[in-house]
């Protein structure tokens, strides 16, 4: 379905009303209590945050439907509902969170790989009655097509095949991915499809904006966010919803707005193991729907990103006493596997993170000062990393990382993309597995006078190879009004050094009053 409903919006906001004159409407299912296949933790999360962001955002017709609510009859009960109360102009959001999966096509010939993409709803089960308990890509077509002309964007936080980006250290504790592998239908007990729905498979919906959660060759994995376990794209359009998408602050959501939001949101949240993929191509400068802070999107592009004050980092120690280790270090609290940031594994000198990726390695003894002190930069820097996170949450830079998002060996060669900026001033550096510092631009030495601004309308690009340290490093970009020269001379005493926390304090206070745009992604690396 994923294809064709990129082709079927390919003339999406032709005829439609502004979003000045449309109302808000939505729709929003979340499942974690699944009878017959694996739970999930952050579905109902994710439908309650998305329902309470529509209210926000002024919609009065938004229907929830989480767990045992959510049957099929209930949601296409619901769906024509929405249909009968709202107007040919109004704007709805159709919002699942949950299980994917695949199956042999119902239709034959309607899919290029022969397979039915299939959202499960909580009594979904592979035999008999339970059966009935899913949407098939087809019965969605034929959903979308009923709400024409009215504009649809329709977000799908599942996914239904694929492989992890990189691999997962199971000495983190994983909150599980939103893919059911089940077998053979048997006794099915849906209907054969409708002729509507094999017609309406093949149709170009050109009212239509979609939001898949991953791109087709991967898993969408559920991650804590504030603490909770949710799902990276529904958090990131509940944002959206709120007005934090709204890069220059008119009041008005486009889809290009939405589009770089979402993709940089979701690459922040989920470390680069999940790529968001918004529907039609192109079409960004279209109107979607009017945004509710607006004022506080103006405000914000003049004051510019701020460094929020640094929480305590949760620390958990493989084998080891985690309250022991925090209580010698700063800006850490003892924590166990399933609810850390970081996991150190004294035995082999690794932390890991609680996505999973290998990030630094510190071995020695718990009790030894010098050990103590290197896992310190390693805190210091993911505190920084945190930082950066809630900073950069609105109006992203737009990093791409070539040839991918994996893991990377010694000798390899990467190239790092920044783009999005609105401002000329730029400024790069990095921040190494240990925490040491490297100030990359602009330089101005014997060898290197790098200028100060960069043109608008490309993006920046840095060749590097990898060398060790491995783990984690950190690219950090600012584009500004105005040259930030007290942070280059701060960033320039500190290169080379293990100093990650002074970065931040310099960062934090060049950004203050400033109109900017800020961005990181992590390159993550081992040894051959």
């Amino acid at each position: 379905m994923r294809a064709r409903l990129a082709a079927m919006a390919l003339l999406a906001g032709l005829g439609l009303a502004t979003p000045a004159r449309a109302e808000l409407a939505g729709l929003v299912v979340g499942i974690d209590a699944y009878r017959h296949i694996n739970p999930l933790q952050g579905a109902v999360n994710d439908a309650r945050d998305i329902a309470e962001a529509l209210r926000t955002a002024g919609s009065k017709n938004v229907t929830l439907l989480t767990d045992a609510q959510a049957t099929r009859d209930a949601v296409m009960a619901a769906w024509d509902r929405l249909l009968a109360t709202t107007k040919p102009d109004d704007v709805l959001i159709l919002s699942y969170a949950g299980h994917g999966g695949q199956e042999p096509e119902r239709v034959k010939g309607s899919e290029a790989d022969g397979l039915d993409e299939v959202i499960l709803l909580a009594g979904f089960a592979e035999k008999g009655a339970g059966t009935y308990e899913r949407i098939v890509d087809d019965d969605i077509a034929v959903m979308l097509q009923r709400a024409a002309p009215r504009r649809v964007i329709f977000v799908s936080d599942a996914c239904h095949s694929g492989t992890m980006t990189r691999s997962f250290d199971r000495r983190a504790t994983p909150l599980g991915t939103r893919f059911a592998n089940y077998g053979a239908i048997e006794d099915d007990a849906l209907p054969p499809p409708s002729r509507e729905a094999a017609k309406a498979d093949q149709k170009e919906q050109p009212h239509v904006t979609f939001l898949a959660a991953v791109a087709e060759h991967e898993l969408a994995p559920e991650v804590a966010i504030d603490g909770r376990p949710r799902g990276a794209l529904s958090w990131a359009f509940a944002q959206a919803l709120r007005g934090n998408a709204d890069r220059d602050g008119d009041g008005t959501l486009s889809k290009g707005e939405l589009e770089i939001f979402v993709q940089e949101a979701v690459r922040m949240k989920a470390a680069g193991r999940q790529h968001p993929q918004v529907y039609p191509a192109g079409q960004r400068g279209l109107a979607l729907l009017s945004s509710g802070a607006a004022p506080a999107g103006v405000a914000a592009a003049v004051d510019g990103p701020r460094l929020p004050p640094a929480a305590p980092l949760a620390l958990a120690v493989s084998g080891g006493d985690a309250r022991s280790v925090a209580g010698r270090l700063k800006g850490v609290q003892a924590s166990g596997a399933a609810e850390a940031r970081l996991v150190w594994d004294p035995s082999t000198g690794d932390v890991v993170t609680g996505q999973g990726d290998v990030v630094a390695a510190v071995p020695g003894s718990p009790t030894d000062p010098a050990t103590l002190d290197r896992l310190q930069r390693v805190v210091d820097k993911w505190i920084l990393i945190d930082r950066l996170e809630a900073a950069a949450a609105k109006r992203p830079l737009i990093f791409t990382l070539k040839p991918g998002d994996g893991t990377y060996r010694q000798g390899d060669e990467f190239t790092l993309e920044i783009g999005g900026h609105l401002r000329p001033y730029f400024s790069l550096f990095n921040v190494g597995s240990d925490g040491t510092v490297n100030f990359l631009y602009p330089l101005n030495n014997a060898q290197i006078r790098d200028p100060l601004d960069i043109p608008l309308d490309r993006a920046q690009s840095l060749t590097l190879r990898v060398d060790p340290p491995f783990g984690a490093d950190h690219f950090v970009a600012v584009s500004s009004a105005q040259p930030l020269t007290e942070l280059h001379r701060e960033l320039a005493a500190l290169d080379g050094q293990p100093a990650a926390a002074r970065a931040a304090d310099a960062l934090d206070r060049a950004l203050r009053g400033k109109a900017a745009e800020l961005g990181w992604h992590g390159v993550y690396s081992v040894a051959r």
